[in-house]
Formats: C-alpha cells, sequence, structure tokens
C-alpha cells in the first residue's frame, strides 16, 4: 500500500492526464475502509495539507498544488460521509484559508476552480443525507 501511495504521490505534480489519473487512484485507495481504519487516511491527508502549504507560494510548484487539490477533490468525492466529516479540520484550515502569497498563484484560474470545488465538496459531507421518498 505505501508503495502504491508514493507512487501515486509522486505523478501529482505531473501537468498531463497522468496527474488526474493519480489523484483519482490515491482517493480510492485512501478511501477504502480498511485504510481508514488502519489511520493512513488521517496521515496521508496530513502529509498533503502541510505539502500544499509549502509549494503555494511557489510559482515554478502550480502543477504540484494543482494535483494535491484535485486529489482533495477525489477524495471527498469518492469517500464515504462517516469517515471523511472529523477529518475536514485536517483539510479546511491549512487548504482552504490559505492564501498564496504569490501574485501569479493568486490569479491562476484552475487553483481557484479547485479550490471552489474542493470547498463545494466539503459542503456536501456537511449536509444529512436524504433517501428518495419514490425509492423502492
Amino acid at each position: 500500500m505505501r508503495r502504491i501511495i508514493n507512487i501515486g504521490r509522486s505523478f501529482i505534480s505531473n501537468p498531463g492526464k497522468i496527474r488526474e489519473g493519480a489523484a483519482v487512484l490515491l482517493a480510492k485507495l485512501i478511501t477504502r475502509p480498511d485504510v481508514v481504519k488502519t489511520g493512513e487516511t488521517d496521515l496521508i491527508l496530513n502529509q498533503l495539507a502541510v505539502e500544499y502549504q509549502t509549494v503555494i507560494n511557489d510559482a515554478k510548484q502550480m502543477f504540484t498544488a494543482s494535483g494535491i487539490l484535485q486529489t482533495f477533490v477525489e477524495i471527498f468525492k469518492t469517500g464515504h460521509r462517516d469517515d471523511l466529516l472529523p477529518r475536514v479540520v485536517t483539510i479546511f484550515d491549512p487548504v482552504l484559508k490559505t492564501e498564496a502569497k504569490n501574485k501569479f498563484m493568486n490569479k491562476s484560474t484552475n487553483l481557484k476552480k479547485a479550490r471552489v470545488n474542493l470547498a463545494q465538496r466539503i459542503g456536501c459531507i456537511f449536509l444529512k443525507p436524504k433517501v428518495a421518498k419514490w425509492r423502492y
């Protein structure tokens, strides 16, 4: 499992389609029930949040920041609400409240879109599930 995580993390900074595949791979692996029980999910989320804080101010690391945000979006897209609800605090302050000091990173449309998408996914986690009445 560690080896797969390391391979996925190495491709997060890739500017192409490989980054999207790595984000999906990490999200599917991290949100598995056995991985959540071992505590590996918390460790990876903390590592990605710390890495995001270090790369957000470096204009050369724009693809890495975008890949980390995309990974967070995929995690909150595929994960179970009950597993991710206690872990929102780990991501919200370091990622969504952090503003880039670099004006190039501040004006990036891709980063703005990814941050809004992540905020939307986190907001959906806080909503209570509603079962449709028309369901059989």
